[in-house]
């Protein structure tokens, strides 16, 4: 699928990348034209990629000369994978990415004309982890945190993120009743945005699961469940507040192209 992506990643992966979730299928990325680079490269830094310290890392970039912003990265471990699909690149990319294990990979697709993601903090504390950023899906400001091992967190095309958004796959710290001792927390798991999901200002989406297609999460919300497609939920811990709704990029409407991609009429009524 996509060079320097671990099998173990790479099987993961196929199985998140559904219609739900992206137009982006394998085959994408097999038509794609790849050059690697060092992350330590000269080519690399003045693409926007710097890799501050640890093992070395192998960037894999769809365009060699198109700049995509700046990525900072630290390393732990070894075999990790930065990858850019910068062919068509307009945005503006900022990001501080840890990685503490090995054979992980973050993955940025096309951000769109004039889109911007800002992610303040991507640490990755395992090994085989990943990170998969769809087409279109823009970030004001975001931080993502990731434990356990073969785990992930999956952006879905035309994502919108607010500022001071916080996804983490996992509850922080172990959970036990002190008279059974019995473990009550849920262990990590994948976390996906479906395509077009739009995450309010300050949400916090810990160890959720999945959320779908054209849901809305309103400011300040705790998610800790899976959310329904084309609702919208709200409050601490959140609920849905109204179904067969959905948002638009626009101020005062959704586009048809936004209705079609979440399996609705062209028109309303229609």
């Amino acid at each position: 699928m996509l060079p320097g992506l671990s099998s173990a990643v790479e099987a993961t992966i196929r199985k998140v990348l559904t219609p739900s979730v992206t137009a982006l299928g394998a085959a994408h990325y097999e038509r794609a034209d790849y050059h690697l680079l060092s992350g330590r490269d000269e080519q690399a830094q003045a693409l926007g990629v710097h890799l501050l310290s640890g093992p070395e890392m192998m960037v894999a970039v769809t365009d060699r000369e198109r700049p995509v912003g700046d990525i900072r990265v630290q390393t732990g471990g070894t075999g990790n994978l930065l990858f850019l699909d910068n062919r068509a690149w307009q945005g503006s990319l900022s990001a501080s990415v840890r990685i503490l294990g090995n054979d992980c990979a973050v993955i940025f697709n096309d951000i769109g004309r004039g889109g911007y993601v800002m992610l303040h903090d991507v640490f990755m504390r395992s090994h085989r982890q990943f990170l998969f950023w769809g087409r279109g899906s823009t970030a004001v400001g975001c931080n993502i945190e990731l434990e356990g091992q073969d785990q992930g967190v999956v952006i879905g095309d035309d994502a919108l993120i607010a500022n001071g958004v916080w996804i983490r796959n996992y509850n922080m710290h172990a959970l036990h009743d002190l008279t059974t001792g019995e473990a009550i927390g849920r262990p990590p798991t994948t976390t996906v945005l479906e395509r077009h999901v739009w995450l309010g200002q300050d949400a916090l989406l810990l160890n959720c699961g999945r959320i779908g297609a054209g849901a809305v999460v309103g400011a300040r919300s705790l998610v800790t469940r899976p959310v329904p497609p084309c609702v919208i939920v709200a409050g601490s811990p959140a609920q849905v507040r109204r179904e067969q709704v959905s948002w638009g990029r626009d101020t005062y409407r959704m586009t048809a192209a936004e209705r079609v991609a979440l399996g609705w009429p062209d028109t309303p009524g229609g």
